[in-house]
């Protein structure tokens, strides 16, 4: 009996630890995120494809925007909102960045610096720099300061390379 007991606190614990962890990842119906990156793609929406990652504290949802319109030599854009009840602000926008997308341990201004990857555009060594907050949004370009390169930085990745982001699609009851 008391084998079952444990057994049943195990599935509870890992049921809940699951669903935790699940709820770090916007869905892709999301209303409020749809309704602000629609908005924001405006006449690119046929080619915009998206990653959104929320980070572990609930703080902060990152977008990964990919398609001819956000993405060059250097990378593609990122950007970086805060939610507010069913509405986003922008708190950053990144202009060439590369996954993988990492929340760094490292704090500025009271929220973690993020690591993207950066190479092309000129860059012929890649490396992965930390982007600082500074107190109202962060850097925009994580090739010069007060980005900085690190190696080997505590943290975890929320975009991985490998992902190919969801399409971003008109609004059905718009043409």
């Amino acid at each position: 009996m008391r084998t079952l007991a444990v057994a049943a606190a195990v599935a509870v614990a890992a049921s809940l630890w699951a669903g935790a962890a699940a709820a770090q990842t916007p869905p892709p119906e999301e209303p409020a995120l749809i309704a602000y990156l629609r908005d924001r793609a405006k006449d690119a929406l046929d080619t915009t494809r998206y990653t959104a990652a929320i980070t572990p504290d609930g703080a902060m949802t990152l977008v990964y925007l990919t398609g001819p319109n956000w993405c060059g030599s250097g990378g593609c854009r990122l950007l970086v909102l805060d939610r507010t009840g069913a509405t986003y602000r922008s708190v950053g926008e990144i202009s060439v960045a590369r996954a993988p997308i990492r929340l760094l341990e490292q704090q500025t201004h009271g929220r973690r610096d993020l690591g993207v990857y950066v190479a092309g555009g000129g860059i012929t060594e890649g490396y992965e720099a930390a982007v600082p907050f500074n107190g109202r949004r962060y850097a925009s370009n994580p090739t010069v300061p007060p980005a900085v390169s690190v190696q080997e930085a505590p943290g975890e990745t929320l975009i991985r390379a490998d992902e190919t982001g969801r399409a971003l699609e008109p609004s059905p009851d718009k043409p």
